[in-house]
């Protein structure tokens, strides 16, 4: 490979792994609400709670095994032990006979999660200078939306032609192949880059991260209250008139568009700068919401969901690569873990607020207040200085 313009090794075989693991977790998201539901009769309260808890132990454990990374200054293993967890237990869905069991599953799917996603993203880091690291985080978001497409064709296939319509089980296991071939990549192909142990042990400490950094934790934190889950976004577009067998395709539609842009858009990071192209990232975003609330025919839901793509193609791999840019080297894990958790504890605010203006109000209220949260985090992050260069601690 040519180090001027490709990635690097590490990256390309993280990619390779991040492209299967989804391409077997796609398999099962878009059956899994139908599949607690209508076969295991689990009520819709319990569904929701067993997605909360299991994304909050995921989105705690991220500081922590970022933090580990770093007092360990080993990224690799904490990875492949993650997703080696997830290989595990996604499967088991196929043996669910009570909510209990599918708790368990996904709980355990999700730590797994969480002990690989800062771990795995410090390695990217590590991987790939800074002028090439928004370009690295680019290709990883683009391989992994790529494997969610693979794996939600790959479902709808099964489904319609092949397996037939309550084949979930047998879907589940299948979902196992995907997933270990992804393991395989970064046991293999991935490895330990060589780094400089610092003389002093990292510590968990909000104050230990540099202005730049803690500001656009903040700033993602507030942009993440009114950035809503994917839920809201397909109730809204059923309220525009998508028939239900169609939400599908526009989910396909979305995630095209994510896979296809977060590549060039880490290209661009690079060239013009990483802040600048999270802020257009965020205007996207705000213009998305805009239209959610003030657009009815049902031809705004596909144009609106394209725009919800192209935000997430332009901040979601550049953020990370923006929060690597800005951490200390030693302590690179930990704020990677920070981020990432600062992201999962919105979600539950996010919900709430959404649910409550929903049903009090009207979706044009909802998705009105996601676009005054999303300028005001623009407004934050506009006041961001990017260096550009990873600082090191200095040692007193």
């Amino acid at each position: 490979m040519s180090n001027n313009k490709k990635i690097s090794r590490n990256v390309f075989f993280l990619g390779l792994t991040s492209f299967f693991n989804d391409w077997s977790s796609e398999m099962i998201f878009p059956i899994l609400p139908a599949f607690m539901a209508e076969i295991l009769g689990i009520p819709k309260s319990v569904i929701g709670l067993i997605d909360g808890v299991a994304e909050s132990l995921a989105s705690i454990l991220k500081v922590f095994s970022g933090y580990v990374s770093d007092r360990l200054d080993r990224r690799k293993n904490l990875a492949v032990a993650g997703y080696i967890l997830s290989t595990i237990v996604k499967p088991l869905l196929a043996l669910a006979q009570s909510w209990l069991a599918v708790f368990s599953v996904r709980v355990g799917d999700r730590i797994g999660k969480g002990i690989r996603t800062a771990p795995r993203d410090a390695l990217i880091a590590a991987s790939a200078e800074s002028k090439k690291r928004g370009r690295s985080f680019g290709f990883h978001r683009a391989m992994d939306t790529l494997g969610a497409l693979f794996g939600t064709l790959t479902t709808f296939i099964l489904l319609r032609y092949i397996l037939g319509p309550q084949s979930h089980r047998t879907i589940f296991a299948l979902s196992a192949i995907p997933a270990v071939i992804g393991v395989m990549f970064i046991i293999f192909g991935a490895k330990e880059p060589k780094t400089i142990r610092p003389k002093e042990k990292p510590k968990l400490s909000w104050k230990a991260l540099p202005k730049n950094l803690r500001i656009l934790i903040v700033a993602t934190f507030i942009f993440g209250i009114g950035n809503y889950t994917f839920t809201f976004f397909l109730l809204r577009i059923r309220t525009m008139g998508i028939a239900m067998a169609i939400v599908p395709l526009v989910y396909l539609l979305y995630n095209v568009v994510y896979s296809a842009v977060s590549y060039p858009a880490g290209i661009l990071a690079d060239k013009i700068g990483k802040r600048k192209v999270y802020a257009i990232g965020l205007v996207m975003y705000i213009l998305t919401a805009l239209g959610m609330a003030f657009f009815n025919a049902s031809i705004w839901a596909w144009v609106l969901m394209g725009t919800y793509g192209l935000h997430m193609g332009f901040t979601n791999a550049t953020a990370r690569a923006l929060v690597s840019d800005f951490a200390p080297v030693e302590i690179r894990g930990t704020a990677l873990g920070m981020y990432h958790t600062g992201i999962g504890i919105a979600d539950l605010p996010a919900g709430l607020l959404a649910g409550f203006l929903w049903e009090l109000y009207s979706p044009k209220i909802v998705f009105s207040v996601g676009a005054i949260l999303a300028t005001i985090a623009l407004l934050i992050v506009l006041m961001i200085k990017e260096n550009g260069k990873s600082p090191v601690i200095k040692k007193n």
